[in-house]
């Protein structure tokens, strides 16, 4: 984690961005070091969830929906993305797309990168068995899309160590200017640790301003009674012009 202690000239002359994702994705806020003292410290991580990729390998359909990056990984890394060939398929995300046309899989995105948006976009356009490729704490809502099935690749729990519960107090003692939220399971495992920790949630955040990537996770911060700010665009680099706009 990078410091936040008063010794730090730069978090004094800087406005800090705190993101809680997994460390594997930190590329995607690279380019906020740019202009703000950038704090990452994970909340969640995922595992691979072996049963139900297996399961997928034996699986028949002809639509796919594949929800994130670490989908796609785990379809490389047991040679499965070419189940993917010829079948319509669905990527929820610019990098979701990209890696999947790098395997050589044509696919779509939607207008806006979240459940509710594939659903009302895709339903009626997806023929037969739809394949959900996603986590085990996907939105029930994309299951609204058509005839699915979900493989839940994945499992996502929380991470609460000592530097997960440091962030969380310097969040609170005011030495954090954005929290940025990409997921409902990292405001889940936000929450979470702070009442482990004893404390308000909305109490600890009230001090800077809660950026949501997405209706869903901002439907969840609201859920725990905090109001945030959502980009026009559901990706980092809406997150990076809305928050570009605001050190102007």
């Amino acid at each position: 984690m990078n410091s936040l202690g008063k010794g730090s000239e730069k978090s004094r002359k800087v406005r800090t961005v705190a993101f809680f994702r997994p460390k594997s994705r930190a590329g995607d806020i690279k380019k906020f070091e740019k202009l703000f003292h950038v704090v990452h410290v994970p909340l969640i991580e995922t595992i691979e969830n072996e049963s139900e990729v297996e399961r997928f390998r034996n699986a028949d359909f002809r639509s796919a929906i594949v929800t994130s990056v670490t989908a796609v990984e785990i379809l490389e890394k047991h040679r499965l993305v070419d189940k993917l060939v010829g079948k319509k398929v669905v990527a929820i995300g610019n990098k979701t797309a990209e890696r999947l046309r790098k395997n050589g899989i044509e696919c779509e995105i939607p207008g806006k990168f979240d459940s509710e948006s594939v659903v009302r976009e895709f339903r009626g356009r997806l023929e037969g068995k739809i394949a959900l490729l996603r986590s085990d704490k996907g939105d029930p809502v994309l299951l609204e899309v058509g005839d699915a099935e979900e493989f839940r690749l994945y499992r996502i729990e929380f991470l609460h160590g000592e530097e997960q519960e440091e962030l969380i107090k310097e969040i609170a003692n005011g030495k954090v200017n954005f929290a940025v939220f990409s997921s409902r399971m990292m405001v889940r495992s936000f929450f979470s640790l702070c009442e482990k920790l004893g404390l308000d949630g909305r109490e600890v955040l009230k001090s800077c301003t809660v950026i949501a990537i997405g209706p869903p996770t901002r439907r969840e911060l609201e859920r725990f009674g905090v109001k945030c700010e959502i980009p026009e665009e559901y990706t980092f680099e809406g997150v990076f012009r809305l928050l570009r706009g605001k050190s102007n």
